[in-house]
C-alpha cells in the first residue's frame, strides 16, 4: 500500500468525513514522482508562514491503477481566516460600504460589502488567486539543497519551489477548478450569441481583470474597425476615381486611429475604476514575481523578506547577452526577406517565359511560403525571447511583461513588415506593395484562423477521446485512498476532466496578433483600403472562438489584476505615429500627386513639402490626443473624493490614537 504522506491522516477506510475547506486548486504529481518529494511538498504547503510554508489546507488523493502505478493528486484550499489574511497581505481591493473600492483589511471587514458573511466574502477567483500567490511564495531555504529523492535537482536559496517542480515535470498539472454552473451561464451570453455584447463584467468576475481587459480591448478595436472597413468596401465597390482618393482615406484612417486609442484609454480607465484596479500603489510595494531569484534580503520599504538581485547584473545581462542575440535574430529575419525576393524573381521569370496557368499560380507561391516562414521564425523567436527574459531576472511581473513585449514587438515588427518597407521605399512599386500586403494579411489571418478555430474544432473528437480515456481510467481505478478528508466523486471526475484540458498561455500572443494586424491595416492604408474589411471579418470570429476556448477548451487560468493593457498601449500609439509618416511618404511618391507640383521643383524641396504635411498631420494627431482626456472627468472626481476621504479617515485615526495616548498618560499620573 502507498505510504501515508507525512502530516496527513488516512481517510480511505470508508469513512465519509467531509472536508472543512473548499477545494479550489488541483496539484497533480506525475506518475513517477517519488514519495519523498510528494511528502516534502505537502509539508511545505501545510507549514506555517514562519516556517516558510503556505499554511494551506490539503487533501491528498492517491489513485492505484491496475497496472500497479499510482498517482497523487492534491486538492488545495484554505481556511477562511487564512484566505482573508492572504487578501490583506496582497492589498486586495474590495467594495467598501460607501460603494468605492478600498484595500481590504481584516479589522475593517464589517465595513465592506458582504463582510458579514466572511466565508463568502471573497469570490472563487480571488480565493484561487490568493492560493496561487502563496504557492509561488514557497521558496527554497538554506536547508533545501535539493528536491528530496532527486539529488540531481538542485535548489537555490530564494527561488520558488513549485515553479522548479513544474519545470522538472515532477508536478504535471497545477490549475484552479472551474465553476461549471457559472461558466455555463456565461458561455450562453458570450460565445453562443455571435453578435451580442460581451459580458465583460462577468468575464472579469470569473477570469480576473487582465483577461477581461484583453476581451474588452478586442471588442472595442473590432467596433473601431467598422468605419474604415465600410469606407474601404465602398471604395472597392464603386468606380469613383479621384486624385485625392487614397489621400482622403489615409488621412481619415490616421485621425480615426488616434480617436480610437484615446477613446480606449477613457474606456479602460472606467473599467479599472469600476473593478477597483486603478494603479495607485507604488511598484516598491509590489510583490516580486515567482521566478525572481537572488540572495535573500529584505524589502527596504515593507521590511518583508525577499530575494535581492543587483541592478548592475541585470543591465550587464541585457546589453551583454540579450542585445547581441536580438541583433542575430533580426539579421536572420532580414536574410529571410532577401530570400523571399530572390524566390519571387525566379517565379516571375518563369511566368514571363511561359504564361501558363501553372506558372501564374506559382507567382503567388513565394508570398505564401514567406508568410509561413514568418510564422515559423516568430514561433522560434518567442522561445528565445522567453529564455532571455528569464535570464535578465526582472523583479516585478509588470517589468518582466513589458520587457517581453518590447522584445517580441521589435523582432516581429521587423520580421513581418520589413518586406513591405522594402517594396514601398526601395523598389517603390505600389502595385507590388498592394498585392504583397494583401497576400501577407490574408495569408496570416487564414493561418491564424486555422490554428485558433479550425484545428481546435477538428481536434474536438480527439479531445473527446482523451476525455473518454480519462473517465475510463478513473472508472478502472483499483483503489482510491484519501488523506486528511474525502473528495466527492463529482469533484474527482471534474478534476480528471480538467486535467486533460489545454493550458492557457496568457494574453501575450493575442495582443501581438492584434498589434500586427493593426500595423497591416493602418501603416499602408492608402495602398490597400480593404485591409480593414479583412481585419474586421477576422476579429468577429476571433472574439467568439477565443470565448469558446476559454470556456470549453482551456483549463481555468489563475486570475490576475491589471489596471490597463500595459506596454501594448504605447506600442499601438507608436504604430499610429509611424502610420502618419509611411502614408505621407506613399502619397508623396504617387506620380499623380507629383504632377500637381511645379515642374522645376527640386527633390529636396519636394521632401521638405511632404515633411511639412507630415508634421501638420502629426500636430493634428497630438491636438486630438490632447483635447481628449485619458480619464473621464467623473472618474477623476471620484478618485479625488476617495483620496480626500482616506485623508480624513487617517486624520481621525491619528486624533483617536493621540486621545488614547493622552488618556493613558493621565491614568498613569
Amino acid at each position: 500500500m502507498e505510504e501515508v504522506p507525512e502530516g496527513l491522516k488516512q481517510r480511505g477506510d470508508g469513512s465519509k468525513k467531509s472536508l472543512d475547506f473548499e477545494p479550489l486548486v488541483v496539484l497533480e504529481f506525475s506518475v513517477n514522482t517519488k514519495q519523498e518529494a510528494i511528502e516534502w511538498v505537502i509539508s511545505k504547503l501545510q507549514a506555517s508562514s514562519e516556517s516558510n510554508g503556505a499554511d494551506l489546507c490539503v487533501t491528498a488523493m492517491v489513485m492505484q491503477h491496475n497496472q500497479g502505478d499510482s498517482e497523487t493528486v492534491l486538492f488545495i484550499g484554505g481556511s477562511t481566516d487564512r484566505l482573508l489574511l492572504g487578501a490583506e497581505m496582497m492589498d486586495l481591493m474590495k467594495v467598501y460600504k460607501d460603494g468605492n473600492h478600498r484595500e481590504f483589511t481584516i479589522n475593517d471587514i464589517t465595513n465592506f460589502r458582504g463582510g458579514e458573511d466572511a466565508d463568502n466574502f471573497l469570490t472563487m477567483a480571488e480565493k484561487q488567486m490568493i492560493i496561487f500567490r502563496e504557492l509561488q511564495n514557497i521558496r527554497a531555504t538554506e536547508n533545501d539543497e535539493n528536491v528530496p529523492g532527486y539529488e540531481f535537482i538542485k535548489l537555490y536559496t530564494g527561488r520558488t519551489i513549485v515553479k522548479k517542480l513544474l519545470s522538472q515535470d515532477l508536478i504535471k498539472n497545477l490549475f484552479p477548478i472551474h465553476d461549471n454552473e457559472f461558466l455555463k451561464k456565461m458561455g450562453v451570453e458570450w460565445y453562443k450569441q455571435p453578435f451580442a455584447q460581451q459580458p465583460i463584467d462577468k468575464i472579469q468576475h470569473y477570469f480576473g481583470q487582465k483577461i477581461a481587459l484583453y476581451f474588452a480591448f478586442l471588442g472595442f478595436y473590432t467596433l473601431a474597425l467598422i468605419p474604415p472597413a465600410v469606407i474601404g468596401l465602398l471604395y472597392w465597390l464603386t468606380s469613383w476615381q479621384n486624385l485625392y482618393r487614397e489621400a482622403i482615406f489615409a488621412v481619415f484612417n490616421l485621425v480615426w486611429a488616434t480617436i480610437f486609442l484615446e477613446a480606449w484609454k477613457r474606456y479602460c480607465a472606467e473599467l479599472a475604476f469600476k473593478w477597483g484596479s486603478v494603479d495607485l500603489v507604488s511598484s516598491r510595494f509590489e510583490e516580486p514575481r515567482a521566478n525572481y531569484h537572488g540572495r535573500m534580503g529584505k524589502n527596504p520599504v515593507t521590511g518583508k523578506p525577499e530575494p535581492v538581485f543587483p541592478k548592475s547584473q541585470r543591465v550587464l545581462r541585457f546589453y551583454g547577452v540579450t542585445v547581441p542575440v536580438l541583433c542575430l535574430c533580426l539579421t536572420a529575419a532580414f536574410y529571410a526577406m532577401l530570400g523571399y525576393f530572390w524566390f519571387q524573381a525566379i517565379v516571375d521569370k518563369w511566368y514571363l517565359e511561359d504564361k501558363g496557368w501553372l506558372n501564374l499560380l506559382n507567382t503567388f507561391m513565394p508570398t505564401v511560403v514567406y508568410a509561413i516562414v514568418i510564422a515559423i521564425l516568430n514561433a522560434i523567436y518567442r522561445k528565445i525571447a522567453t529564455i532571455l527574459n528569464e535570464f535578465e531576472n526582472h523583479r516585478l511581473q509588470t517589468s518582466y511583461d513589458n520587457h517581453m513585449i518590447m522584445k517580441l514587438i521589435l523582432f516581429e515588427f521587423i520580421n513581418c513588415f520589413i518586406s513591405l518597407f522594402y517594396v514601398a521605399f526601395y523598389l517603390q512599386d505600389m502595385k507590388l506593395l498592394k498585392s504583397h500586403l494583401a497576400a501577407l494579411l490574408i495569408t496570416t489571418q487564414i493561418v491564424g484562423q486555422i490554428q485558433e478555430s479550425i484545428i481546435p474544432f477538428l481536434l474536438h473528437s480527439r479531445r473527446a477521446k482523451k476525455l473518454d480515456k480519462a473517465m475510463k481510467k478513473f472508472d478502472e481505478l483499483q483503489k482510491v485512498e484519501f488523506y486528511n478528508g474525502e473528495i466527492s466523486e463529482d469533484m474527482q471526475k471534474q478534476s480528471s476532466v480538467e486535467s486533460t484540458m489545454d493550458v492557457y498561455e496568457g494574453t501575450l500572443n493575442d495582443y501581438l496578433e492584434m498589434f500586427l494586424q493593426f500595423g497591416y491595416v493602418f501603416l499602408f492604408s492608402s495602398v490597400f483600403p480593404l485591409a480593414a474589411v479583412w481585419a474586421l471579418l477576422n476579429n468577429v470570429t476571433e472574439i467568439r472562438s477565443d470565448a469558446f476556448k476559454m470556456c470549453r477548451v482551456f483549463q481555468r487560468p489563475f486570475a490576475e489584476s491589471a489596471s490597463n493593457i500595459g506596454a501594448w498601449q504605447a506600442a499601438f500609439e507608436v504604430i499610429s505615429v509611424m502610420a502618419v509618416m509611411t502614408n505621407c511618404a506613399l502619397i508623396g511618391m504617387n506620380p499623380e500627386i507629383q504632377k500637381l507640383l511645379p515642374t522645376d521643383i527640386t527633390p529636396v524641396n519636394m521632401v521638405i513639402i511632404f515633411v511639412i504635411v507630415e508634421h501638420i498631420l502629426l500636430a493634428v494627431k497630438i491636438g486630438i490626443a490632447y483635447f481628449i482626456p485619458d480619464v473621464p472627468k467623473w472618474v477623476d472626481v471620484e478618485l479625488a473624493r476617495i483620496a480626500y476621504q482616506s485623508k480624513l479617515a487617517l486624520q481621525k485615526e491619528q486624533i483617536e490614537r493621540a486621545a488614547v495616548t493622552k488618556k493613558n498618560k493621565m491614568t498613569t499620573i
